[in-house]
């Protein structure tokens, strides 16, 4: 048994030094404390500094537009200075949010006057301030405009502002925030209040005082306010958004925001040397039209290129060949017992009913020739049910030319154009409504977009109905399209963006029209119409893969079957997915009984194109004939999954 073993304090312990005399340990709780408080602060301080440099970044550029450059040696010459008189409506449930609405707003014209008389002279000025009551439905925004221009056509000034109330969430986008008239006087603003986005603040800069936190939001609100009220003005002069996000035009709005591009800048003063006289007189209008065209066909500026640039040239142009009207009607608002009716036909419509819906709406389509709900729908029941009368192309371009924002009149007439086996009409109408969706945010109609993705494939548009799809998201049908965009790729030698293709978008409908007359022609045994076709096909667009194919297709069928494997292995060099190049070689293996070269191609084929029927045949016989019966039973399996039968 072992003795327990005391250790020796001497011996088998430490003993700590003494640092402090003894009088110093009484006082050490209270020299830790007054450590640790002091280290405390140091860190508190260091926190706040911290989020004082972030708060910094979270703040407002200030507002610089660059100047327009003087020649060498030359003074700057200020801008002619011009007042934009603007009268103000306030709407009921934004002067609940705000007390003092009319000292705001004029508070904000003058912080608006600050930004651009430098650069444009202009000043802003109230001209008079009106309490108004919209009706719920219409503080939406474009409901908000339309029943502001039909309730002061503002003839007598330059602008006419309406306020909505803010929204209870947070958005950028500017959709969301304003609207105006393009080349017109009237837009809607909403409130810039936000308890979302002051939450915000208050959680990341917890450590600042609350005057800092207070002030750094408003900052940011008063900064907001004139951007969008800055934005929302140049609407009305014609200028457009710009992909460029460190802009004023830009769709989204930014704190980062500072400023018109000098290009905007350029065109906002030649409007401004137009308007108001060109608001009044149908030759200073052409003149003011005249002058954007030029002045946009000879910027080089890549921000303003799209659909928005576009829109504006179209208006330039029907401007100077007398189509647009010198005013715009303001659009009618449906009577209450109209309102009903037209209810009605929504019902209707809903349920199906689609002959009863255009019955009852027809009375309203000759009173409301200004709404655009009414005659949209009138556009869009008679596409269904007449689909082939004449009045029923006639309705469709009318509503599409009275409402150049709406999408819909125009994917009617492509539905009517595809109906009548004239892709190529189609596409002008699709490339029409695609452009006035791009002006919107997608969220904002995805119903419309899926429409869009299912005509644009009916015309064989792949890139531009894979877009449409994907803008679709969420829509059942959208995922259909998406699949048929990626196997037509396939089929006609088309990669996926961002690859280079041969092939631009805008051209891909009449590349796989074409295609399909050459395959029509190779399956009726017409080689000589189909080597012609595809010699004009190779001219038209040099370096696409499928033309290969197609040589190589029609040399199989007559019996050339070397030169037709090279033309094949060719145009596999320049794309590897082209699904029938793949067929035709496994094909001519399989002929010739070359199993190790038929096989990789086959396999190769009924990945990229499952429905491809005859090559699961095909390759079925290479593993029977090469005594693979696991990959045949797994091959049986994956055909039932896809066939929903047994493979013969």
């Amino acid at each position: 048994m072992r003795e327990s073993r005391t250790p020796s304090p001497a011996k088998d312990l430490p003993v700590p030094r003494r640092l402090l005399p003894r009088a110093a340990l009484s006082r050490a709780p209270a020299l830790l404390l007054s450590l640790f408080l002091t280290g405390t602060l140091a860190c508190v301080k260091r926190q706040v500094d911290y989020e004082r440099e972030y708060a910094r970044s979270l703040a407002p550029k200030t507002y610089a537009p660059p100047a327009a450059p003087a020649p060498a040696g030359a003074r700057p010459e200020a801008p002619p200075h011009r007042t934009v008189r603007v009268r103000l409506y306030a709407d009921e449930a934004y002067r609940a949010q705000g007390l003092h609405w009319e000292r705001d707003f004029t508070e904000q014209l003058r912080r608006a006057s600050q930004d651009v008389e430098g650069t444009l002279g202009v000043v802003f000025e109230l001209d008079s301030a009106r309490p108004c009551s919209l009706p719920a439905d219409t503080r939406d925004l474009e409901g908000a405009l339309v029943a502001l221009e039909a309730l002061d056509p503002g003839d007598d000034v330059d602008l006419v502002v309406g306020l909505l109330p803010a929204l209870r969430v947070f958005t950028a986008s500017h959709n969301d925030l304003g609207r105006a008239r393009m080349f017109g006087r009237h837009m809607v603003l909403r409130g810039m209040e936000n308890p979302e986005e002051h939450q915000q603040i208050l959680g990341v800069l917890s450590h600042l005082p609350s005057a800092e936190q207070d002030a750094l939001y408003r900052e940011r609100k008063l900064h907001k306010e004139t951007s969008v009220l800055l934005h929302e003005w140049a609407h009305t002069l014609g200028a457009f958004h710009e992909s460029d996000s460190h802009w004023t035009m830009a769709p989204v709005y930014d704190v980062t925001q500072a400023g018109f591009s000098p290009p905007t800048l350029q065109l906002l003063a030649l409007s401004l040397r137009h308007v108001p006289q060109a608001r009044r007189d149908v030759q200073a209008q052409k003149a003011w039209a005249a002058e954007l065209t030029q002045l946009l066909s000879t910027t080089a500026w890549p921000a303003w290129e799209g659909p928005a640039k576009q829109e504006v040239l179209a208006w330039a142009e029907r401007v100077q060949s007398g189509e647009e009207p010198l005013t715009r009607e303001p659009p009618q608002q449906l009577s209450a017992g109209d309102r009903k009716r037209f209810e009605q036909v929504v019902a209707l419509e809903h349920a199906g009913r689609l002959e009863v819906a255009a019955q009852t709406l027809e009375p309203l389509v000759p009173r409301y020739r200004r709404n655009a709900a009414v005659q949209v729908m009138a556009c869009y029941l008679s596409s269904r049910v007449a689909p082939s009368q004449p009045s029923t192309a006639d309705r469709c371009e009318a509503a599409d030319k009275a409402f150049p924002e709406e999408a819909s009149p125009a994917l009617n007439l492509a539905s009517l154009r595809l109906q009548a086996k004239d892709p190529e009409g189609a596409e002008a109408h699709l490339v029409r409504a695609r452009a006035r969706l791009q002006a919107h945010p997608p969220e904002e109609n995805p119903g419309v977009w899926l429409a869009l993705a299912g005509l644009l494939r009916n015309a064989s548009c792949v890139s531009w109905a894979e877009e449409a799809a994907a803008q679709a998201k969420g829509q059942q049908g959208a995922e259909e399209v998406a699949t048929w965009a990626a196997r037509t790729r396939h089929w006609m030698g088309l990669p996926p963006p961002p690859a280079k293709s041969a092939v631009p978008p805008e051209q891909e409908g009449r590349f796989v029209r074409r295609v399909r007359d050459i395959e029509a022609l190779l399956e009726r045994g017409a080689s000589a119409q189909a080597r012609t076709a595809t010699a004009s096909l190779g001219k038209d667009f040099p370096g696409a893969p499928l033309v290969l194919q197609l040589q190589c297709e029609a040399q199989v069928r007559t019996g050339q079957l070397v030169p037709a494997r090279a033309l094949c292995l060719r145009a596999l060099e320049a794309q590897e997915d082209l699904v029938q190049a793949h067929f035709l070689l496994g094909w001519m293996a399989d002929a010739k009984h070359q199993p190790a070269e038929a096989r990789p191609h086959l396999e190769r084929v009924v990945a990229l194109e499952p429905a491809h029927e005859e090559a699961w045949r095909l390759l079925a016989r290479q593993y029977r004939a090469g005594g693979q019966g696991a990959q045949l039973e797994a091959l049986k399996a994956r055909y039932r999954a896809q066939f929903a039968r047994e493979l013969p």
